[in-house]
């Protein structure tokens, strides 16, 4: 047997072997490499400023858990504590309070609604506080895993960072490409990630400033409603509105009218016009500026704001990170294929 056989099956033995042993961690591997290469720049400024390996990726580790992984930790905790708050006692008063009270108005209007009275007598609160607590387990196991997935990505990420410039010249010699075409692929992924996933954080950070503002104005906690309003600007179209309409409907439900109309225009006019149509594009042509080299591959914002809500349909939160980066390996593959194809036939 000659010997690149026998490493050919060794190779697929091992290789198997190294699958199964990993494979509860490909998830995660894939989104801390992905996450590696939307902070491609930072790291690199980072390691020509700053001594060693080392130091440059726990420096980019932090930075990632503080911006992006602290406030998804704070959210879970907050929600947490709310739910340990809850007393079932008010909750059964004030759902028997409601549906006298409804049950009361239908007959001294002389509304004859049968269908509806027995449907309201029907209503069992005790299966209704089950199916809430059922829910919010649920929640919590899911917040569990998240906060798990959280920490494994980061310790991926920091290894991404620290071997990533190793891993990346061992594969260049491994790709049946030459080294301007392979870089171009890893520059265009790069650049391409980091600007979706930088823009992001940008905004989410704006917009979730004005609404926590806002928000801490009118007597709520503006820290955690600005979070959620930042990660709800994920969302396209309805995100700020699952966010403000609700406060506005529950200051109008306290008798405060104007502080309702106050928070509703505020942002629709400040944020949904103000930030996101005219301070956002600003925003996201700088950092396209600063991340993508003129030399490589650009994708169109378009498809890039499609490729994030295809990639959220598909996979959830992480999808905004996997939908760009297999939008933006498609087209320097598409790019390469001539190439390659006139090279093939020379």
């Amino acid at each position: 047997m000659k010997p690149i056989h026998f490493l050919a099956i060794l190779f697929v033995v091992v290789g198997y072997f190294t699958y199964k042993v990993f494979s509860p961690f490909l998830s995660t591997m894939t989104i801390a490499t992905l996450l590696a290469l939307a902070t491609y720049k930072i790291s690199k400024h980072l390691l020509m400023k700053l001594p060693g390996r080392f130091l440059p990726a726990l420096i980019s580790t932090l930075i990632l858990a503080v911006i992006f992984f602290a406030p998804i930790i704070y959210i879970i905790t907050n929600a947490a504590n709310l739910v340990a708050k809850i007393d079932i006692e008010s909750i059964k008063s004030t759902f028997y309070l409601a549906k006298e009270a409804i049950i009361e108005f239908l007959d001294n209007h002389e509304i004859k609604l049968n269908a509806l009275k027995e449907s309201i007598n029907a209503v069992d609160i005790n299966s209704f506080i089950n199916s809430i607590f059922k829910f919010a387990t649920f929640i919590g196991a899911k917040s569990a895993n998240f906060i798990k997935d959280t920490f494994l990505i980061l310790v991926f990420y920091f290894f991404a960072n620290l071997y990533g410039k190793d891993i990346l010249l061992y594969f260049q010699k491994l790709i049946p490409f030459s080294k301007d075409e392979s870089k171009m692929i890893f520059e265009s992924l790069a650049g391409v990630m980091g600007v979706v996933f930088n823009s992001i954080i940008a905004t989410a950070i704006l917009e979730g400033t004005l609404f926590g503002i806002i928000t801490n104005y009118y007597g709520y906690d503006g820290l955690l409603f600005g979070i959620l309003y930042g990660f709800a600007s994920l969302i396209p179209v309805i995100g700020g509105v699952i966010m403000w309409l609700p406060l506005s409907i529950d200051l109008y439900m306290k008798g405060k009218t104007t502080e309702a109309l106050g928070l509703a225009l505020y942002s629709i006019i400040v944020i949904s016009v103000i930030a996101d149509t005219f301070i956002k594009p600003v925003i996201i042509k700088y950092i396209d500026r600063f991340m993508i080299e003129e030399e490589v591959v650009k994708v169109n914002e378009l498809l890039i704001f499609f490729s994030i809500v295809a990639g959220l349909s598909s996979y959830g939160f992480w999808g905004m990170i996997i939908g760009p980066a297999v939008i933006t390996l498609m087209i320097s593959i598409l790019q390469i294929y001539p190439k390659v194809v006139r090279e093939t036939n020379v």
